[in-house]
């Protein structure tokens, strides 16, 4: 069946959002020297950006009630374009805080705007919708770092943010005449597999899992945060390389998960998703684990790739599981997972950027691995609770019966 335009759309603007996302990142050691600061000060831009998230999640909600989807979208991409501007036009350390900011609040109404609409429009094939979003925006991680490789070789670091900026506002202008509807499910297309139904026996079980699955994105988004913001900087400290060849390092963690995204749709027409994350998570910690003892820029490299691979699904296969335990609460699920997504991208980062200014690489590779650990613990943790949810419930069915 044909793709919707509004698919196409939401994969434009995700695209547009990878971009923004890692756009500072990539020239992060190049701004900090510009800036005459240092990488506490990128730590600063990324809590800001995520601070952000928390303003735009409620406004995303209150925004689609108030004018309705379209025209919150409209509003999203137009604040993303005036933040990355910003970026380009005020190289101060007081407008990069405050650009950091709008950026983060126009990402974040965009992301929870995009991703409940289509949770609520396409029950059936969530994991193989989003993952084409979440593709979409490995996509634009991929190219932003490629982008800003070039400006910084051209000496015109900051164009990249010029980029960004119009690509979010010729997005905006999209949003005005892209036809939006909900999809019958009749239409059919490719669905998830299958996953028991979880069933609470009371509030207690309910605000337990629902509370795991918050923390599952906090963790998870925190990491890739700090792969985004600094992955390049990490590799010029720990193996002496210079800054265009670092900001590759994006690239190719980013070339990792549009592919690893790309096959997340077909993997979750066949695995379910309790397996698929303890798998997920588990080579995501093994990875880590060499990133931190590795002694060759090759392996570096390597590793990335293979870190964006197991790291690709993480993200959307545990929005879609909660929205399945929470089938009533969609809406506030997704808003949910976007708030949890931007304290996540914002704690870890801080305390990552602050170890990297203080410690030095070594000990930064060593945080890294400990918050994949941490993401490991949580995700074995919720697997076994709503497997013990979905299995006491089919017992009570047949002891019934």
């Amino acid at each position: 069946m044909p793709v919707p335009m509004y698919v196409w759309l939401a994969c434009g603007l995700y695209l547009m959002n990878g971009m923004a996302t890692v756009a500072v990142g990539s020239v992060m050691p190049l701004a900090v020297q510009h800036l005459h600061t240092t990488y506490v000060f990128g730590s600063d831009l990324v809590l800001l950006q995520f601070v952000g998230y928390w303003i735009g999640v409620p406004l995303s909600s209150l925004a689609v009630r108030r004018f309705g989807y379209r025209w919150t979208l409209v509003a999203s991409s137009a604040l993303t374009a005036i933040g990355e501007a910003g970026f380009a036009a005020w190289p101060e350390p007081a407008a990069y805080l405050a650009s950091s900011l709008l950026t983060g609040v126009g990402m974040a109404m965009m992301q929870a705007t995009v991703s409940t609409s289509l949770v609520e429009w396409f029950p059936a094939r969530r994991a193989v919708i989003m993952s084409r979003t979440e593709a979409a925006f490995g996509l634009g991680c991929v190219m932003s770092p490629l982008v800003a490789s070039a400006c910084i070789a051209a000496g015109v670091w900051r164009a990249v943010f010029t980029l960004v900026a119009a690509a979010a506002a010729a997005l905006a202008v999209l949003s005005v005449f892209t036809p939006m509807a909900a999809q019958s499910e009749a239409e059919g297309g490719p669905r998830d597999a299958h996953t028991d139904a979880i069933h609470f026996a009371n509030r207690r079980d309910r605000a337990l899992v629902l509370a795991l699955f918050m923390l599952c994105v906090l963790v998870y988004v925190g990491v890739e945060s700090c792969v985004n913001n600094f992955l390049p900087a990490v590799f010029i400290e720990h193996f002496g390389l210079p800054a265009p060849t670092a900001s590759v390092t994006v690239s190719i963690f980013w070339s990792a998960m549009v592919v690893g995204r790309m096959a997340t749709g077909w993997v979750a027409r066949f695995l379910p998703y309790r397996p698929y994350l303890v798998l997920a998570t588990v080579g995501t910690l093994c990875t880590s684990v060499a990133m931190a003892v590795s002694a060759s820029h090759i392996a570096g490299y390597v590793e990335c790739a293979l870190l964006g691979l197991f790291m690709s699904g993480i993200y959307v296969v545990t929005l879609v599981f909660a929205n399945h335990a929470f089938p009533e609460l969609t809406g506030l699920v997704t808003r949910l997972v976007t708030f949890f997504a931007g304290l996540g991208g914002a704690t870890l980062p801080y305390a990552f950027g602050w170890t990297l200014a203080k410690t030095g690489s070594q000990w930064a590779d060593v945080a890294l691995a400990l918050f994949a650990a941490m993401l490991l613990a949580v995700v074995a943790w919720t697997g076994w609770v709503t497997k013990r949810k979905s299995r006491s419930r089919a017992e009570r069915v047949h002891l019934a019966g």
